[in-house]
């Protein structure tokens, strides 16, 4: 009888789809919108189904539509609702993670984790905004709650997911994957051109890359939403990278260190081409925590001596007229351009504003935001080029101490499992995460990390790798 029941079920599904099929072939000849509406749920709805019986497997399907939706935008040719999509998904796998009560794992974690502690404290920030009398719209209020709540959700169901290092190596092998795929995709928009949909989406909505475009030439920007994300995430992966390709035969084999040799320079291209000055910076910068943490091998003191004669090369070399190359050796040497100099001088105008008000202006109140939600206030239009700068701007002081802290004791708490590791590859994750993490909060300095899309995912996964691993270890 039970098997009788599954074969009824598998023919009335199997009838539902094939009248489908017409039914929706037939109303995309009356009007194509309409087609490709339905095409679009039916396909969404059966994502989100996967996503709630599996919330493990919606964890990385919600990574990767979310970092391709701006492609599909363009190939759309008009803009989407991708915020839709991306809360549709992620609410959809917290729903599974709920009803599968997440993982035995979650209990060890503890409230009092100076990491979650920082981000409940920057959430009642967040929330006592609504009644800043510096500056308090509901709408902008609420945007900016709408993309700092999906970090949440998404740290509470990273922190289900990792339950074992088997899960914490799975997640880094696809993460590179995922880099690597941008990183070729970006070389491939170099080397033959952007293609036809990205040319004709770039001219619709011009207003969209008034920093693609630049002296240097176009900084190209793969299947990401804009370029400077694009290369902080290839800085962050170089440097994890680089520290993986520091391990013995043993740990990681001669394949593996080939495929990642690849993967190295297939970024190290994108990042030049994604004319992301804030990523050449990161490099160097992120991988001194782990240069300091093994000066004692051998394989480190190679890679930091190859590393120092291909930055020597890029930096003095006789290499003339490429404009990569020009573009990053401004990062580094020189007098400094224009655009350094009208970032130095508006965080002097600004100055005063700061000092004057100690719970910020309000949430969206800097940049184009201020203009959209609060035209006529003293932030609008003001761009801040800086995570910590607009956490100030627009929530007071406290707040840029509590994203500080998230940074700090990131890299503390992947510094501490390196130390508890008793395995050379689980030392090396460890250690080539505080590196990485280190980076993205020098990145924070002249980008805002903590809130872009695509890089906060990356930040809130390593999060919650760091505090899952350390409660595994201990």
């Amino acid at each position: 009888m039970q098997l009788t029941r599954r074969n009824i079920n598998k023919a009335f599904m199997v009838l539902l789809w094939i009248l489908i099929v017409p039914v929706i072939t037939y109303l995309a000849s009356l009007d194509a919108k309409i087609g490709i509406g339905l095409s679009v749920l039916i396909v969404g709805g059966a994502v989100g189904l996967v996503c709630v019986i599996n919330y493990r497997l919606g964890f990385y399907i919600y990574i990767t539509v979310t970092f391709i939706l701006p492609m599909i935008e363009r190939m759309a040719g008009t803009e989407l609702s991708k915020g839709v999509a991306m809360d549709g998904l992620l609410l959809c796998t917290l729903l599974g993670c709920i009803f599968k009560r997440g993982d035995k794992t979650i209990r060890k974690v503890k409230l009092s984790n100076p990491i979650l502690v920082c981000l409940y404290l920057y959430l009642l920030i967040l929330v006592a905004q609504l009644f800043n009398p510096a500056g308090s719209s509901l709408l902008g209020w609420y945007v900016f709650m709408r993309v700092a709540l999906r970090s949440y959700f998404f740290l509470y169901i990273g922190l289900n997911v990792f339950n074992s290092m088997k899960d914490v190596y799975n997640f880094f092998k696809f993460w590179l994957i995922l880099g690597t795929a941008a990183a070729l995709y970006c070389c491939i928009q170099q080397w033959f051109g952007l293609m036809w949909y990205e040319k004709a989406y770039m001219a619709k909505y011009p207003e969209k890359y008034k920093t693609t475009v630049i002296i240097f030439g176009l900084r190209l920007y793969s299947f990401m939403s804009d370029a400077a994300v694009l290369g902080i995430i290839l800085a962050c992966n170089i440097t994890f990278m680089l520290v993986l390709l520091t391990a013995n035969l043993s740990a990681i084999n001669l394949k593996r260190k080939v495929l990642l040799g690849i993967s190295v320079v297939l970024h190290t291209l994108a990042l030049g081409y994604s004319g992301t000055r804030t990523g050449y910076v990161m490099l160097p910068l992120g991988l001194m925590i782990f240069f300091i943490a093994n000066l004692h091998k051998r394989n480190t003191i190679l890679i930091a001596m190859g590393f120092a004669f291909f930055g020597l090369v890029i930096l003095y070399g006789p290499i003339h007229g490429n404009p990569t190359v020009n573009r990053v050796r401004t990062a580094f040497i020189g007098e400094q351009d224009e655009s350094v100099n009208v970032r130095d001088r508006n965080r002097s105008r600004i100055r005063p504003f700061m000092h004057s008000h100690p719970m910020g202006g309000g949430i969206n109140t800097t940049g184009g935001n201020g203009d959209t939600y609060y035209p006529g206030h003293a932030l609008a239009g003001f761009q801040c080029d800086n995570g910590y700068l607009r956490a100030v701007l627009e929530t007071g002081w406290l707040s840029m101490f509590l994203v500080a802290g998230v940074f700090y004791f990131l890299i503390q708490t992947a510094v501490g499992n390196y130390f508890r590791s008793d395995t050379e590859l689980d030392r090396l994750l460890m250690i080539g995460l505080a590196s990485a993490s280190f980076a993205a909060a020098v990145s924070e300095y002249a980008q805002d990390t903590f809130t872009l899309v695509e890089s906060s995912i990356m930040l809130f996964a390593f999060i919650a790798v760091a505090i899952k691993v350390k409660y595994l270890k201990e």
